[in-house]
C-alpha cells in the first residue's frame, strides 16, 4: 500500500489496484450492503470519508486522488437517490487530519512540524452533527456545504496548484 505521495510509475500496478480496492470497491460494497436495509426501512445514515485530494488531480496523487473523487461522487449520487427515502448520506471531505496514515505519510520530513491537524474526534462529531446536511460537508471550511475551494480555477490551473502544494509538502 502506498504510504507516501509518489509519482505514478513509482508504485507497481498491484499497489495501485490494492488502493482502488480499499478506497473504491470496499466503500461501494459497504454502501450497497448497508444501503439496502436502510432504504427498505426508510431511515439510516451513511458517511463516506473523502479528501481534498478529490477536488483536482495532481502530481504524486494520481490514484489516491482518483479514489477520493470516486468516493465524493458516490456520496453525492447516493444522497440524491436516498434522501427522499429517509436515508442521510454525507460525503465528508477532510483536509489534514491527525491520522496514523497521515503521520506515516509525513514521517521523516527532517523533523519538521506536521503543522495544524484536525483532531479525528472533532471530525467525527462534526460529521455526525451534519449528517442530515448532505450531500457534502467540507470539514474546517468557511463554506462547508459549498463548492470546491478550487472551483473558480480552470481545471488546468487547479491541477497545477494541487501539484505544487503536494510537491512542497513532500520535499
Amino acid at each position: 500500500m502506498p504510504t507516501t505521495p509518489a509519482p505514478f510509475l513509482h508504485w507497481n500496478v498491484e499497489t495501485h489496484a490494492s488502493l482502488i480496492r480499499r478506497n473504491c470497491s470496499a466503500v461501494m460494497e459497504t454502501a450497497h450492503h448497508f444501503g439496502a436495509p436502510m432504504t427498505a426501512r426508510g431511515n439510516g445514515g451513511l458517511i463516506l470519508v473523502t479528501s481534498g485530494a478529490a477536488w483536482a488531480g495532481g502530481a504524486t496523487l494520481s490514484v489516491y486522488g482518483a479514489t477520493k473523487a470516486f468516493d465524493l461522487l458516490l456520496a453525492e449520487s447516493l444522497w440524491a437517490e436516498w434522501h427522499e427515502a429517509g436515508v442521510h448520506v454525507l460525503g465528508l471531505v477532510l483536509g489534514r487530519t491527525d491520522t496514523p496514515s497521515l503521520r506515516r505519510t509525513l514521517k521523516g520530513k527532517d523533523g519538521a512540524s506536521l503543522g495544524e491537524l484536525a483532531d479525528p474526534n472533532d471530525v467525527a462529531e462534526a460529521a455526525l452533527e451534519h449528517l442530515a446536511h448532505g450531500p457534502v460537508w467540507i470539514y474546517g471550511s468557511a463554506d462547508p456545504t459549498g463548492a470546491s475551494p478550487l472551483g473558480m480555477l480552470s481545471r488546468r490551473d487547479a491541477v497545477l496548484l494541487r501539484s505544487r502544494s503536494w510537491s512542497a509538502k513532500s520535499s
